[in-house]
């Protein structure tokens, strides 16, 4: 496998996809995945950023796992909690959460509009609702300040239905790091809206994946911001075939291996 660049900053946008089983593969093998790219990157002394919710089970804590195996004490993990998300803890867990993190990274509370803030000022120590409209205010300002603060971003899976926000995060997260001309790395052979996003943007030309041509407003939204900005799949370092075939495999070392060498090769350029 090729070495990441030292100090580089790497986005990880993912959540549960419905296509696992149908695709022969589980959750277990989503997160040998994710681990293999996020490995790649300590190993290079570089940082891990991802923004979602703080539960014990989900990829905030698989990640931070990870970190505390390589015993990498310099922080190199980002948290960004959206407003909705932090405003229905208890100030109880949000402690408890940050004196978990400890040495092995940061969180960063966001407000409505992604201002950093304290998120126990001025509020009681029990969760507080937070109306639909301010949800989705808050989940796309918090994809927007991901967006400007890494230096790639590696897609995974992605809800199709049951999302939190104006559409599924991964879409959004993709759309936004597109315009923030950052390169984005599909990987969509664990189906999801990664998935539908792989084949949107002809990915996957000859239909490995078996996924129907998506039709909904999220992913022409996508295509209406490639056509916008000029993005092209190759920006991310990786040739046209180099992206194909991220796009429909779901081998962990070879998720892991394409996205490492698309980050080489775009720092041995710049």
């Amino acid at each position: 496998m090729p070495i990441v660049p030292p100090g580089v900053t790497v986005g990880i946008s993912i959540s549960e996809s419905e296509d696992l089983q149908r695709f022969g593969v589980t959750e277990t093998h989503v997160r040998m995945a994710l681990a293999e790219v996020a490995r790649a990157v300590l190993v290079a002394e570089g940082r891990l950023v991802y923004g979602g919710h703080l539960e014990e089970d989900g990829y905030t804590a698989f990640l931070t796992k990870e970190i505390e195996r390589f015993e990498r004490r310099n922080r190199p993990f980002t948290g960004y909690v959206p407003f909705a998300v932090h405003r229905q803890m208890t100030i109880e867990e949000i402690r408890a959460r940050v004196a978990d993190l400890s040495l092995l990274g940061r969180y960063a509370f966001l407000g409505p509009d992604g201002e950093t803030i304290d998120p126990t000022d001025g509020r009681s120590g029990d969760p507080e609702p937070v109306d639909e409209d301010t949800e989705k205010r808050s989940l796309t300002a918090a994809r927007q300040v991901i967006a400007s603060n890494v230096d790639g971003q590696a897609v995974l899976g992605g809800k199709r239905a049951n999302f939190r926000g104006r559409m599924p995060g991964v879409v959004e997260e993709t759309i936004l790091t597109v315009r923030a001309r950052k390169p984005v790395f599909i990987a969509g052979g664990f189906g999801g809206a990664a998935g539908d996003m792989a084949v949107a943007l002809g990915l996957d030309p000859e239909n490995w994946l078996h996924l129907d041509e998506p039709s909904n407003p999220h992913l022409a939204e996508l295509q209406a911001t490639v056509e916008e900005t000029g993005w092209v799949a190759s920006t991310n370092g990786l040739t046209d075939d180099e992206n194909h075939r991220l796009a429909i495999t779901y081998r962990a070392s070879e998720v892991a291996d394409l996205i490492v060498t698309g980050l080489s090769r775009l720092r041995q350029t710049s």
